[in-house]
């Protein structure tokens, strides 16, 4: 045998001992021991080792790790927390289906369904998850879906649990809620928010704003389903990102209770600056019901603040050029912090939608501002927003001076 086929052959080198961290399994396909086991394997729902785009060792073991830790049957990851959206709708709702969904959410996913789903014949139909009183309406009118996000994207509200799952049980609909605001350390672990858990691993699951990813968590049925849908789209993670993703997230429990802590305090030292017209953060919100849902729900607050300045746009916009800790940056939930101005960034998107399209959407005000609390040390950002807001008002207008010059004869 030629040289050059003798080292394409070499046997692959496995480990005496069991390795502390799961290897990286960085191939796209595997060798079959024998024909029946290679046609069974083709008919297989998400073999762990056949071809990388229907499975792999390395991503299945973050699958695992992410239904160990949401207390779900099955979960599937995906190359980004959109892609997971997406597919898991393509999965679940088809034309002349009516969904229901939150009129609060991350620009994409609202684009997502008023733009490509009712392109498909999908009927889109708005509800307010924090007081959801016309969602049984919608369920009883036939709704296949209801979509809502944990704690909306930005305003900071948290759904109605208890509400939204009185008017879906008894009824044959799934239930989708995005977490990505509220991962385990923020959501109550006795909580099922949902039939379908999505989560933008991008966020605080990996921690580290270094790598894209995102999951669905549920039901094995359901996530059977979206298994289909994503091998057929091709919507398959590659495993070195699986990887990452698997390491930043034993570090989370450190990670959130950190960021919790502080957060809370920068929240509730903005709410007293003069500057400051209103603070939106789930442990701090003072609406009708929403202490008692943030004290029934959640066990932390989570990250991210929002922040209305009185100045209005103008000065978000300053107030976003000033700081030097907080990077101005569109993400949240790494270890790094950063501040954003929503409207003209992370949800920009709502203003391209047709007005009709976007009635009743809640997109948000111009003079709002999105913090996310990393790892840097409390005071050190504290500081960096108190001395960014000092710089960010308008200089006080001079008084007139007046020279009296006394006139000679």
């Amino acid at each position: 045998m030629e040289r050059f086929t003798r080292l394409l052959k070499v046997p692959n080198v496995k480990a005496t001992h069991d390795p502390v961290v799961q290897p990286i399994y960085q191939t796209s396909m595997f060798r079959m021991p024998d024909h029946r086991v290679a046609a069974a394997t083709e008919h297989a729902v998400h073999p762990d080792s056949y071809y990388t785009r229907w499975g792999n060792p390395t991503v299945q073991y973050l699958e695992n790790q992410l239904s160990t830790l949401l207390g779900c049957n099955a979960s599937l990851v995906f190359p980004s927390g959109m892609s997971a959206i997406t597919t898991t709708l393509l999965s679940m709702v088809g034309p002349r289906d009516l969904v229901a969904v939150s009129s609060g959410l991350y620009g994409d996913t609202t684009r997502f369904f008023v733009e490509e789903l009712r392109h498909w014949g999908v009927e889109v139909a708005l509800f307010d998850p924090s007081r959801p009183d016309t969602l049984p309406a919608l369920v009883r009118r036939g709704a296949k879906l209801v979509y809502y996000e944990s704690i909306s994207n930005p305003e900071l509200r948290i759904a109605d649990f208890d509400a939204i799952h009185a008017a879906c049980d008894s009824h044959d609909v799934v239930t989708v809620c995005d977490c990505t605001f509220s991962p385990p350390g923020v959501l109550s672990e006795k909580l099922r928010p949902a039939d379908l858990v999505i989560h933008s691993l991008t966020k605080y699951i990996g921690g580290h704003c270094a790598v894209f990813g995102g999951s669905v968590s549920g039901w094995q049925s359901l996530i059977d389903r979206i298994w289909h849908k994503q091998a057929l789209l091709g919507a398959c993670m590659d495993p070195q990102a699986a990887w990452q993703l698997s390491q930043g997230l034993k570090t989370l429990e450190l990670r959130i209770a950190r960021q919790n802590a502080t957060a809370l305090q920068l929240a509730q030292r903005l709410a007293a600056h003069r500057a400051v017209e209103q603070v939106h953060y789930p442990l701090l919100d003072t609406r009708p019901g929403a202490r008692a849902a943030a004290n029934k729900y959640l066990v932390g607050g989570g990250g991210v603040i929002a922040v209305a300045l009185k100045g209005g746009e103008p000065a978000a916009v300053r107030l976003v050029e000033q700081t030097r800790v907080f990077g101005l940056s569109v993400s949240l939930g790494g270890v790094a912090s950063c501040i954003e101005h929503a409207q003209s960034m992370s949800h920009s998107m709502l203003a391209a939608l047709d007005e009709r399209a976007l009635s009743g959407v809640a997109a948000p005000a111009d003079n709002l501002v999105r913090l996310s609390v990393g790892l840097e040390d409390a005071t050190d950002l504290q500081q960096d927003l108190l001395t960014a807001l000092e710089l960010a008002e308008p200089a006080a207008p001079r008084a007139a001076v007046c020279e009296f010059v006394e006139s000679g004869s």
